[in-house]
């Protein structure tokens, strides 16, 4: 069902510019929709919707220029979120001096493994990206 969505996306042709962006958006919402049917992982929902996005990029002439783009806006975001957990785990031996340390502590361990597994999404799709041969 998905790449047969995919497919009628790409065979699309000429659409006029006062309608491309309802047209788009009932793509998305359809894409959506077939995603949430599948009992997968969100970080998994994620990268086949970026896998999605990468396909229906071969199409555009600008690609290249908008995937180096957003791989640069990827690093940032997972150098912040390294510098993010640093600051998190040195926190947590502040944590141990309050009364209610247990609750902070689990919070922030969430946060830490939340923030961890942002940094694995993140780095497959810069591997998505660098695997296109959209960003020469």
């Amino acid at each position: 069902r998905l790449k047969e969505l995919q497919r009628r996306w790409t065979e699309i042709g000429f659409v006029p510019f006062n309608r491309k962006e309802e047209i788009t958006n009932r793509y998305r919402n359809a894409l959506n929709k077939e995603f949430d049917k599948l009992k997968i992982a969100d970080e998994d929902k994620s990268l086949l919707k970026y896998k999605t996005k990468l396909d229906n990029l071969k199409a555009n002439p600008k690609a290249s220029k908008k995937l180096r783009n957003e791989r640069e806006k990827f690093y940032a975001k997972i150098k912040q979120l390294e510098n993010d957990i640093v600051l998190w785990e040195n926190n947590i031996g502040f944590f141990a001096k309050s009364s209610n340390a247990d609750t902070m502590i689990k919070e922030v361990e969430e946060k830490i493994e939340n923030a961890k597994k942002m940094i694995k999404t993140l780095e497959e799709k810069v591997k998505m990206i660098d695997q296109s041969g959209l960003d020469d």
